[in-house]
């Protein structure tokens, strides 16, 4: 698809959060009507060039390629906690349905108050805490073995506790670490192996689902698919993934409830601790409603430029290899 064409198909949107979401209150996202489907463009704000490439790859493969063949017709999922008062954990915690694993956002000022309300509300809850590596080694010790000693078994795995990988190699913790950023931000696959005891897979980040099933075959290692606040039309290729997968495991799919609105008349919202996988119905009035002011709109088709350039700019260098 040539750029001009490509941005002749862009609509670019901006959905409330219901909460304070890594700081997010408006989800900006560029839209790809493409011939399968509509596909999804949203890296945050801070990101690169280089990864603006790789979500833009997601998003036109996304919209133009079929999905692969699903094994199930639903994907579980967990809840997802950010950083909020006490007080509205339960409001949040009903927003997913059915699911009794909870992905709890921690390096926060009140991270230990938002997991004793969890466990009131659902006392046989799994926990998956995830620090965004925010933790140095010493806090991440500290931190995470104070919450062994109170909740033991029931913490699943802990998420990215340090920023880079010899942090996280050099953890002596009792349950299991899952690696996320270092995978996004590039580290080599056999170092990952030996670190990771689980990987979190994001489609978006990675650059497609084809890009994903190829890191998911070098990996040695459980993967969980997750997501990065997408509207329901990224999703649908995360959901897709999972689907494809054979190991039926819980995944971090059901963001789609952090969102206050979407662009589909069948939205991914979690219900009974599970998304249905189906092919995601865009409404164009919804598409409408929550279409951004025009220098919101130059600046995503400026970012998609450079996006796209990039893209370009690196297939011309493979055929010279």
């Amino acid at each position: 698809m040539q750029l001009n064409e490509l941005l002749s198909r862009v609509e670019v949107i901006g959905i409330p959060t219901r909460t304070n979401f890594r700081g997010v209150r408006i989800r900006e996202i560029a839209l790809i009507k493409g011939e399968r489907r509509w596909g999804e463009f949203s890296p945050f704000a801070d990101y690169s060039t280089e990864r603006d490439a790789l979500w833009l790859q997601a998003a036109l493969e996304g919209a133009i390629q079929n999905f692969p063949k699903p094994l199930r017709n639903r994907v579980l999922v967990n809840a997802t906690l950010p950083e909020v008062a006490v007080e509205r954990v339960g409001e949040v915690l009903s927003w997913f349905p059915g699911s009794s694993t909870v992905k709890v956002k921690v390096g926060t000022a009140n991270d230990e108050e938002r997991i004793a309300e969890v466990f009131k509300i659902i006392p046989d809850a799994r926990l998956r805490l995830d620090a965004n590596g925010l933790f140095s080694i010493h806090q991440a010790q500290e931190f995470l073995l104070s919450l062994y000693n109170k909740y033991g078994h029931q913490i699943e795995y802990v998420e990215q506790p340090c920023a880079s990988l010899a942090e996280n190699g050099a953890l002596s913790l009792p349950f299991p670490i899952a690696i996320d950023e270092n995978l996004r931000l590039g580290d080599e696959i056999n170092e990952i192996n030996k670190v990771a005891d689980v990987v979190i897979v994001k489609v978006a980040p990675l650059g497609g689902i084809k890009r994903a099933l190829n890191v998911i075959a070098q990996l040695d290692k459980p993967v969980v698919i997750s997501s990065a606040l997408e509207s329901s039309a990224g999703l649908s290729a995360g959901v897709a993934l999972a689907a494809h997968l054979a190991e039926d495991v819980i995944c971090g799919l059901g963001t789609a409830a952090l969102l206050d609105g979407d662009i589909t008349k069948n939205s991914l919202l979690p219900l009974n601790g599970a998304v249905t996988v189906e092919e995601i119905d865009v409404d164009l009035e919804s598409v409408a409603r929550y279409r951004l002011p025009q220098e919101r709109i130059d600046w995503w088709h400026n970012r998609i430029t450079n996006a796209y350039k990039s893209i370009e700019s690196e297939n011309e260098r493979e055929e010279l290899i």
